[in-house]
């Protein structure tokens, strides 16, 4: 992965963030469920993804109590800033996300999300909450999933903006597969019709391709699928961590006149497919054995 923590996450392109709450649960989300490379190896171990680090800085840090998911710490692309996104169980499943920036002025996130026995969100409401009111907004989310269940296929969010009442805004995002690993999200970004409905006329396209994929384990997958969901709503570069393998190279193609930008990404395995280290031994990945 490395190349500089990816390109300082795809070089800070729209720029977006991480979360807090109580964390009372038995929630067991199955660390190692999306096996990846292991093909049901028996051998391999059961673990969870502890931390990422970037020549020795944390860049990523994920704290589990058993199999209790309780926080993830990440820090935003190219600053100091780290956001700290801590869930909230209801009925033993995630039910509330709150990320938190260390900056003063830092905007919160305030998620709240129905999680269905897969794991998948299927219905969130965000609650932005900025220093300037003008930029504090309200989403609420549809999550669209395939026939199976298993595979989100659309999100429609809807947002009111600076205390208005009523939606102005929506992004629709599509997702594109490659087998199981999500190949394109693509977001599209405009104003509601007076009826409540996307105005596609206005909207503006941006793409995300997740590309290359390898056939090992996504360290990202031995943590809750919920977080990473929320996440990536926030950082759509992100999308592919809901994928059960990894992506060689991430590309941003942002709307017009603006040049996309590609990231490589490199991996070394252990004995198990789990990726330890970009190529370079910059990037490097901490697990925890269960």
């Amino acid at each position: 992965m490395g190349k500089n923590y990816l390109f300082k996450i795809v070089a800070g392109v729209f720029f977006g963030l991480m979360v807090s709450c109580d964390n009372s649960s038995s929630d067991q989300f199955e660390p190692s469920a999306n096996n990846g490379g292991n093909d049901g190896n028996p051998a391999a171990p059961a673990r969870v993804l502890e931390k990422i680090t970037l020549n020795g800085t944390v860049q990523e840090e994920y704290t589990v109590n058993g199999t209790v998911f309780h926080n993830g710490r990440l820090r935003d692309a190219g600053t100091n800033n780290y956001y700290t996104g801590t869930v909230t169980y209801i009925n033993e499943k995630i039910g509330k996300i709150k990320f938190l920036g260390t900056l003063t002025g830092s905007t919160a996130y305030d998620f709240s999300v129905t999680v269905d026995s897969k794991g998948n969100v299927y219905s969130g409401t965000c609650t932005a909450t900025a220093t300037d009111p003008l930029n504090s907004f309200v989403s609420d989310y549809v999550f669209t999933y395939d026939a199976t269940g298993k595979k989100l296929v659309k999100i429609l969010e809807k947002r009111k903006v600076a205390g208005n009442t009523a939606y102005s805004q929506f992004t629709e995002t599509t997702f594109t597969y490659n087998g199981e690993n999500i190949f394109k999200a693509s977001s599209a970004k405009g104003t509601l019709t007076a009826t409540g409905a996307p105005n596609m006329a206005t909207a503006k396209l941006t793409v995300y391709s997740y590309q290359n994929y390898d056939s090992k384990v996504n360290p990202f997958s031995t943590l809750p699928k919920a977080f990473f969901t929320t996440w990536s709503l926030l950082r759509p570069e992100n999308f592919y961590r809901l994928s059960p393998n990894n992506p060689t190279s991430v590309f941003v193609m942002p709307p017009a006149p603006a040049s996309g930008v590609n990231t490589p990404m490199t991996y070394v395995y252990d004995a198990f497919n789990y990726p330890v280290s970009d190529k370079d031994q910059a990037l490097k990945y901490t697990y925890r054995n269960l």
